[in-house]
């Protein structure tokens, strides 16, 4: 599932991509991936202009200027695909993916057609993604749903040991919780936790304040590096020109059970907590 460094990645494209276009059309080949009815949805999005595309954790939100929200959240395996009027756009990064050089694709289930002849693809091979039209109270709703955005300037050590204090729970599934802190999912969660040297099966409220203090930066350094790279293509995550991310190769032990460990040379163990799996090394975490 893309995290907060990928949809940050597409938000920061799109923002460059998309301001003050206005939509011509949208063609819905999936109903039951928007979530709002269709004839409201198309009667509001049909012939508004974008005035700003913002992010809310993993939540893409595309602010139109007639005062209505369009929320997309990309789940597992949903993309964001740009295409200029040409049906082309090389942007920087990876070559394009061999199955997305020619789009609309068996997996485009929604296409937005701009004005100026561009278009907006939103591909999801397994369909659990979705899309929404808000207004500014539905808006409200979604941010305070969620947990302070990690990267906010306002967000500072004291606020983040503040959070886990009394908690009992392990460190690395709590911090995949959104209610908790926004954004931060499997891959930068164990990410965070072996930069950090901290075991993910750790109770938070057994971890001292000076190891919180470096998993914070450490937290704060991977997802900027992430940002930077423009995420992890672990799956099938592509940045809005359908290119793949660069992070990967940072990756320290996301994906690499029993290889061995770059810090110590010991192997990489895999674990499962809360259904979802956990690489960790057993000699450089405890």
């Amino acid at each position: 599932m893309p995290e907060l460094p990928e949809i940050e990645t597409i938000k920061l494209e799109l923002n460059q991509l998309l301001i003050n276009k206005k939509i011509k059309s949208v063609g819905i080949k999936l109903p039951k991936q928007v979530k709002t009815p269709r004839n409201k949805f198309l009667k509001i999005v049909q012939g508004s202009k974008i005035k700003n595309i913002k992010r809310r954790a993993k939540i893409l939100i595309f602010d139109l200027n007639n005062g209505y929200h369009i929320i997309f959240h990309l789940k597992m395996t949903g993309q964001l695909i740009y295409r200029d009027k040409n049906g082309k756009l090389s942007g920087d990064g990876y070559p394009i993916k061999q199955d997305l050089t020619d789009l609309p694709n068996k997996y485009s289930h929604m296409i937005f057609s701009f004005s100026d002849g561009s278009h907006l693809f939103f591909n999801d091979l397994r369909q659990f993604g979705w899309v929404k039209l808000i207004d500014d109270k539905g808006l409200k709703e979604i941010n305070s749903s969620y947990g302070p955005e990690p990267l906010n300037k306002n967000f500072t050590f004291d606020k983040f040991k503040i959070i886990f204090k009394d908690k009992k729970s392990a460190i690395k599934p709590l911090l995949m919780e959104q209610k908790v802190i926004a954004g931060i999912g499997n891959i930068y969660a164990q990410e965070a936790c072996f930069c950090a040297g901290i075991s993910p099966m750790r109770p938070a409220n057994k971890i001292s304040e000076a190891e919180l203090k470096k998993l914070y930066n450490c937290l704060q350094k991977i997802l900027k590096l992430a940002i930077l790279k423009k995420g992890a293509s672990v799956d099938t995550y592509v940045d809005a020109f359908g290119h793949k991310g660069k992070m990967v190769p940072f990756l320290k032990v996301y994906g690499r059970a029993g290889q061995k460990c770059k810090r110590c040379g010991n192997k990489i163990r895999l674990i499962k907590q809360k259904q979802r799996t956990t690489y960790y090394c057993p000699k450089c975490q405890k």
